[in-house]
């Protein structure tokens, strides 16, 4: 059990609209307690709480509670593992999503009322399938986001996430295949825009050359997402916000396949990988954000070797 205080003093410039006349100063204090609490020793059973509470300035009324579950038990001649985490906060946005002096952006004392987020997340892993498994909830009110005009606001109602995820993975002899696939749902994807379905896959054999002191893989890894109206980028403010509601574009759908080989020789390794081997075949849309592309075919090689004293 710890308990503690914690005081924060911080100071911010920002330039006055005539940028000769000198700069606006800003300063915040904020006052927490809060403690600690958790029981790590033992196989079975592993717990932390951790809870802080604002006292004084800014942080009145502010608070960050969470904690983490692990329980560890045998099934079926295996070790199974659940992992629960829950969080519940209720924070003030950032200073600079409140305050900000710019030649193209200016806004001053926006989004004051603060961000209440409350989240459950349970996670299952089966050892010996090589099985991850994990499911959460998250909801957030007054959610603080840049518009589609590359403005800070708040939503003051409440927005629910949900998301499950799972990781499989195989082998057989030399023959390896990674899995994890990531499901999520946003209650509200004008104001939160996220893909429903996220895929990762990696095939690879592994295997032992030159009596077992060359290791070699060689593989090849594909990523996916599915189509959704991504944030865009605003390089004045360095942010991602809202498309705009004319001419908006989705992006997603494409899959970003590599071809790749590894060698380790005792204390040297290297690589050699063909990344997005698959471009000019399909559709060219392939973007992480509107107007920024994806980079087109690369071979991209390195060398790594361990000095011992």
């Amino acid at each position: 059990l710890t308990a503690f205080i914690s005081h924060k003093i911080r100071q911010y410039q920002l330039m006055n609209k005539n940028a000769t006349t000198g700069r606006s100063n800003y300063s915040e204090q904020e006052l927490y307690v809060g403690g600690e609490l958790g029981k790590r020793q033992g196989n079975l059973l592993h717990y932390d709480a951790f809870a802080q509470v604002g006292m004084t300035g800014k942080a009145i009324g502010q608070f960050d509670l969470k904690g983490n579950l692990d329980l560890n038990f045998h099934l079926w001649n295996d070790t199974v593992s659940f992992l629960g985490r829950a969080s519940i906060s209720n924070v003030l946005p950032s200073f600079y999503m409140r305050n900000y002096h710019s030649t193209h952006f200016w806004w001053d004392n926006v989004n004051s009322e603060k961000e209440f987020r409350t989240r459950i997340e349970g996670e299952l892993n089966i050892e010996r399938w090589n099985t991850n498994l994990k499911a959460g909830v998250a909801t957030i009110k007054n959610y603080t986001y840049f518009n589609q005009k590359a403005l800070p606001t708040q939503y003051s109602e409440n927005v629910q996430i949900v998301s499950a995820g799972l990781s499989q993975n195989f082998h057989a002899g030399i023959f390896h295949l990674e899995n994890e696939i990531s499901w999520q749902k946003s209650g509200n994807s004008a104001v939160i825009p996220l893909p429903d379905l996220s895929l990762y896959h990696n095939f690879y054999l592994q295997t032992q050359l030159a009596k077992g002191v060359l290791r070699v893989q060689l593989g090849a890894d594909v990523r996916y997402f599915t189509k959704y109206k991504a944030l865009t980028y605003t390089p004045a403010i360095q942010q991602f916000h809202l498309q705009a509601t004319e001419n908006q574009t989705d992006v997603g759908g494409y899959p970003i396949v590599n071809v790749y080989a590894n060698l380790h020789l005792k204390r040297t390794r290297f690589f050699v990988m063909m990344y997005h081997v698959n471009q000019g075949t399909g559709n060219s849309n392939y973007f992480l954000a509107p107007h920024y592309p994806l980079n087109g075919s690369l071979l991209k090689f390195g060398l790594s070797w361990n000095f011992y004293d």
